[in-house]
């Protein structure tokens, strides 16, 4: 195991899959009801799952264009370097490692507890230690390897695939019980829902109820261009990254539309806001406890699913930030198969510890935070990269009217910031606080290393694929780059 270039190994497929099985977690089951709760008519909640589809869209759009301008390990944290230099750079890597990285895998690894808590009917106190069991599986499946690790992925990915599927068919093809006189079918009556204005939840202005839901279903969609973390392990990026990003971004927003229509066929939204688990409940109406066990087993397999692809793909941050002498040399080794060892085994013991000991909701309110800051900062990165070099050539995706779609989702962005920070402000100073801290120890970290050569505050574009093969940098000892 050593450092090591990385080859180019992955194609379209991958890419797509990828950046799904991120995507598909624990959102899809746990929102339902939250949103329901906050919008209450099916008019509105159809809506909030179209406009998250949209915002995605034009995600994947920017990221495109990032990923081919800038084809190296580690996305966001690679665009904001060949931006802006290595602070900002340094800032992401650390926080997303934190925060993101490690936050995300201990969100989804606390819902999958939940569920084996409930289909296997032990105390949920236990909960956190199938959390921590599933982190250290998809960790040891991720260490054997990049094939190894994309090929698993892959197929959980299928599977999770087929399942929504699958409710979508039952939702739609299920004889749905006879209401009581006068209440209409939640479908049948979906043109008449929406309402005209006043609070769109109890007490709450409608625009601030909207915001709240859509908060939830951008949760859902979470993850779906991190393939472009791969970029600098993917064959032919220019054509593979946008075939990649954007046909998963129209697959996720096609099947989240149906799952919540079959849904709402089978359970009122009203009845949606009371509830944890809606497709447990809506396959239970129809099936009985065995159609809620089913969903629960389903659930299982889809939050493995989203926890192997968060190891796989965002692990390339970790890895990239210490390529470049910006954390702990030991974590650029990679393995012969291309998999970060070290990395993976620091960032799968964090997602444990978190996941035993905070619980869902306030690990994701302070990741909410800390990823609309961080991911504002990257879509304007694309605005910084376009004036720089207005015609970067062929190799290039160009994403149509790429310049507004980057401010329209700094706005977004913006919004879920103000929005998280005024409804848990003690969350949103301990991130902000955590940020700080951070950019306080990038000083730190370079006069510790005033010793190496100093690396440019930005790097090109390589014309290969392969990266520079660099000496590391840890506070303890500096080692300047191999000539």
């Amino acid at each position: 195991m050593g450092d090591m270039q990385l080859q180019r190994i992955l194609g379209t497929a991958t890419t797509w899959l990828v950046g799904m099985g991120v995507a598909i977690g624990s959102g899809i089951f746990r929102t339902p009801g939250d949103i329901a709760a906050y919008l209450h008519a099916p008019a509105w909640i159809v809506a909030a799952w179209l406009l998250g589809g949209g915002i995605v869209l034009m995600q994947c759009l920017v990221t495109a264009e990032l990923a081919t301008r800038v084809p190296r390990a580690g996305g966001e944290y690679a665009f904001l370097k060949a931006a802006y230099g290595e602070f900002p750079a340094f800032f992401f890597g650390w926080a997303y490692t934190v925060l993101i990285l490690g936050g995300g895998a201990a969100l989804i690894a606390a819902a999958l507890g939940d569920f084996a808590c409930e289909l296997l009917q032990v105390d949920a106190a236990r909960s956190g230690w199938f959390a921590a069991g599933a982190i250290a599986l998809v960790a040891a499946v991720n260490a054997a390897g990049l094939r190894v690790g994309a090929g698993a992925q892959n197929t959980l990915t299928l599977l999770k695939i087929a399942a929504l599927a699958t409710v979508i068919v039952i939702g739609f093809s299920a004889t749905v019980p006879l209401r009581s006189a006068g209440t209409a079918p939640p479908v049948a009556a979906f043109a008449a829902s929406a309402p005209a204005g006043g609070a769109g939840a109890a007490g709450v202005p409608a625009a601030a109820a909207f915001l709240a839901a859509l908060l939830n279903v951008l949760w859902a969609y979470d993850g779906v261009t991190d393939s472009a973390k791969l970029a600098e392990e993917i064959r032919d990026v220019r054509r593979a990254v946008p075939r990649g990003l954007l046909g998963g971004a129209v697959t996720l927003t096609l099947l989240y539309v149906l799952v919540n229509l079959a849904l709402l066929r089978i359970v009122p939204a009203a009845e949606m806001a009371s509830l944890a688990f809606v497709p447990g409940e809506a396959l239970a109406r129809l099936y009985g406890p065995s159609g809620r066990t089913m969903m629960l087993a389903v659930a299982i397999v889809v939050c493995l699913g989203a926890l192997s692809a968060t190891l796989l793909a965002p692990i390339r941050v970790t890895f990239a930030l210490a390529r470049d002498r910006l954390t702990f040399s030991f974590l650029s080794r990679m393995s012969a198969g291309q998999a970060p060892v070290p990395a993976l085994m620091v960032v799968a013991a964090f997602a444990a510890l978190l996941a035993l000991t905070r619980t869902f909701s306030q690990v994701l309110q302070v990741y909410y935070f800390a990823a609309a800051l961080l991911f504002g900062l990257t879509y304007a990165s694309l605005i910084v990269l376009r004036r720089r070099e207005p015609e970067p050539g062929p190799q290039v995706y160009r994403a149509p009217a790429g310049t507004v779609l980057a401010t329209l989702l700094i706005l977004v962005q913006l919004a879920i910031a103000t929005h998280t920070a005024s409804q848990r402000p003690l969350d949103m100073l301990y991130a902000s606080g955590l940020l700080v801290f951070l950019g306080v120890l990038y000083f730190i970290w370079k006069r510790a290393c005033t010793g190496s050569q100093s690396s440019s505050s930005t790097f090109p574009v390589p014309p290969s694929t392969a990266p520079e093969t660099t000496g590391a940098c840890t506070p303890n000892s500096c080692t300047s780059r191999p000539p």
